[in-house]
């Protein structure tokens, strides 16, 4: 699958937020929450690290639904998964979220926060 991303911005963490994930065929649970790491994440997407392999499912709408928390708010966002690159034993995956305006908001509101907490403690140094 051919992806490019056409987004504003890309906001890329220096260590990893942690997160859980469930895997989702055409909507509905298929194991157990399975752990993550968010490497990057914008309103419509994110990059994430896991040791779990997502395969490949024919004739099968393959998503995610991701719970993660940027400064304060559990955030619980469904997306679709648009790539996948091995690394080393572990995977690289991209995720895209459609049609989910209260998590778009949910994202930026929390990263200004986040972002406000670091320019903070940074300034105290």
């Amino acid at each position: 699958m051919i992806f490019k991303r056409t987004e504003g911005f890309r906001f890329v963490f220096g260590d990893p937020i942690a997160a859980n994930f469930v895997l989702l065929l055409n909507g509905k649970p298929e194991n157990g929450k399975q752990s993550c790491s968010i490497l990057d994440v914008s309103p419509h997407g994110m990059k994430m690290f896991s040791k779990t392999e997502i395969g490949e499912y024919r004739n099968k709408v393959v998503q995610i639904e991701i719970h993660f928390v940027l400064d304060e708010v559990l955030i619980k966002a469904i997306g679709e998964l648009v790539w996948k690159k091995n690394f080393g034993k572990d995977f690289h995956y991209g995720i895209v979220f459609e049609n989910q305006p209260i998590v778009e908001d949910l994202i930026v509101s929390e990263l200004k926060v986040r972002r406000k907490k670091e320019v903070k403690r940074a300034a105290k140094i």
